[in-house]
């Protein structure tokens, strides 16, 4: 038993050392509206979504190419040009409303948007099932860990299902001590305030990178 769960240990902080970078850029997001129980969520869903789809590989289930898991990339580069667009919108709303407040609050009031009206009741009818901020942390960390499961299902592979029990536990445990490190990371007084100052630069970037590392590291693109 001993053996399993340091291999599992093991297995977990050598496939997840990058993961802590990619949740300190997702603890530098928290606000009012994000809060620090979506990356918690989001990290837990990824985990679980990563190792169930390595576990049916090991059982005989390997039905996605290894060279396809590179698609996966696209969803982080899609998740930063989001993250830019919206601090740019932001950004820009702050503007007009400090130079025109009074008018801006008018039009917007007088002039309702059907498809803005549209969009907000979708939206509100699919976060009653999962927070679209739990989904895109979900979203990150599976294309983050999709080249965890060339480790993971050679773990799996030959692990009687109390073995297999055991791996999932220290998942889960080394998951939470993962989730307090890049919180308190993120708290240094003096890297909470370089990112701070860079976020609305540092968070697209992030993302957009570790895609186009994901879509090379596989070989997708040669």
């Amino acid at each position: 038993m001993i053996s399993i769960v340091t291999t599992s240990i093991v297995s977990f902080i050598s496939t997840n050392i990058d993961n802590i970078f990619v949740m300190m850029v997702l603890y530098a997001k928290v606000d009012e509206t994000f809060k620090k129980k979506y990356v918690v969520i989001g990290q837990y869903l990824a985990i679980g979504i990563l190792t169930a789809i390595s576990l049916s590989a090991a059982f005989g289930l390997n039905f996605v190419p290894q060279k396809y898991v590179g698609l996966l990339g696209f969803i982080p580069i899609a998740l930063g040009v989001k993250e830019w667009i919206s601090y740019k919108r932001l950004a820009q709303n702050k503007s007009n409303r400090k130079e025109f407040p009074l008018e801006t609050e008018k039009t917007e009031a007088a002039h309702p948007n059907k498809l803005q009206n549209i969009l907000r009741n979708v939206t509100s009818m699919a976060s009653k099932i999962v927070k679209p901020e739990i989904l895109s942390v979900a979203l990150v960390g599976v294309a983050n860990g999709a080249d965890n499961i060339g480790v993971y299902i050679p773990l799996f592979t030959g692990y009687s299902s109390i073995q297999v029990i055991i791996t999932i536990i220290v998942f889960v445990l080394m998951m939470a001590v993962w989730c307090f490190l890049g919180e308190k990371i993120t708290d240094f007084p003096k890297i909470k305030a370089i990112i701070q100052t860079y976020k609305y630069f540092a968070v697209p970037a992030v993302f957009v990178g570790l895609g186009i590392y994901i879509i090379i590291k596989s070989g997708l693109i040669t």
